[in-house]
């Protein structure tokens, strides 16, 4: 096999080589449970034509290129370096306060965060997409683990009612998953492993409501 060369407008390997042009490989010796792969090379369309061959990978025998090449183990471990921003506490009433005996709403999003890598020179996308959710409300109170998001008023989900006054402050444990896809593959496949990551809201003052009796200034 020779480097790529133009056929009347048509860009194809030679079959045979010329005397001056450079052979793509020459061939190696694999073992016997092994199958030879010749190198791999690139060539990009440009304004007036394509450009020269590049190389991108060389020659090898398989065994070897599925030792090197696997890109699950590799996603798995790019998963587990992955920083993963934390979940956003949302809380209603939204100003800082809540009162006694009252639902508290919080919810959070459940995007999914993804990065851009290269594995192998192989361009792939990693996502962590949210499995679990534990909220804890910062009052003794058990935390409470849900694989729901929450939503906001009127159709909420994940509420709790404080029983004193006070302050608290709320936190949030989101365990996500990891996934991996080649760029333009439509398909996402499952990695190994699990993330974790902890987000809190800011100090929220528990309030009690009380009635109280005044004075008519209008004689009503």
């Amino acid at each position: 096999m020779c480097f790529l060369r133009d056929l009347s407008g048509a860009t194809a390997f030679a079959e045979s080589c010329d005397e001056g042009h450079q052979l793509a490989y020459a061939g190696i010796e694999c073992e016997e449970d092994e199958q030879p792969i010749g190198a791999l090379f690139e060539q990009r369309r440009e304004s007036g034509g394509w450009s020269s061959a590049e190389l991108v990978e060389q020659e090898s025998c398989l065994a070897e290129r599925r030792q090197q090449v696997d890109i699950p183990a590799a996603a798995a471990r790019a998963f587990q370096e992955m920083k993963i921003a934390p979940s956003e506490i949302v809380v209603q009433p939204p100003n800082g306060w809540t009162l006694v005996n009252v639902d508290t709403i919080v919810f959070t999003d459940r995007a999914a965060r993804t990065m851009n890598t290269n594995l192998f020179g192989i361009p792939v996308e990693i996502r962590a997409v949210p499995s679990n959710y534990s909220w804890n409300f910062g009052d003794g109170s058990a935390p409470f683990a849900t694989t729901d998001p929450g939503a906001p008023y009127p159709g909420h989900t994940v509420f709790h009612a404080y029983a004193e006054q006070g302050s608290a402050t709320i936190s949030l444990t989101t365990k996500w998953r990891g996934q991996f896809r080649l760029v333009g593959e439509p398909t996402w496949h499952d990695v190994a492993g699990e993330g974790t990551t902890v987000s809190s809201s800011d100090s929220l003052e528990i309030m009690e409501a009380r009635a109280r009796l005044v004075e008519d200034l209008y004689g009503g």
